[in-house]
């Protein structure tokens, strides 16, 4: 994977820790009746469902069990996310310059 930028895949991590980050507020005002409900704050609580997965999902009795353990889920699921991304993005590259390569190739012959 010589397309894999390290730095690339820390910005997306940035990226999904704040808006994971807005969601979880957005979750707990919403279940603490803190702001009147809209439509904008329902949105984003619904939302930090989505950033749960797959820890909380799956392992909920252990990362409910300690507040500490509950936020390195968190961290655990948005360093995932970035993995995620930073390899789909790698490996459009790859296929894009690939092609790139084959058709250079082919209007040499």
């Amino acid at each position: 994977m010589k397309f894999f930028r390290p730095y690339r895949c820390f910005k997306a991590f940035i990226i999904i820790a704040v808006l994971t980050t807005i969601c979880f507020f957005a979750f707990v005002s919403e279940d603490k009746h803190v702001f009147a409900p809209n439509f904008l704050l329902s949105s984003l609580a619904d939302l930090y469902s989505f950033f749960q997965f797959p820890t909380h999902t799956f392992f909920w009795k252990i990362f409910s069990s300690n507040s500490a353990l509950y936020f390195f889920g968190l961290v655990f699921n948005c360093v995932l996310y970035a993995f995620i991304i930073e390899v789909g993005l790698a490996l459009e590259m790859q296929k894009r310059y690939g092609k790139q390569e084959n058709e250079q190739k082919g209007s040499e012959n």
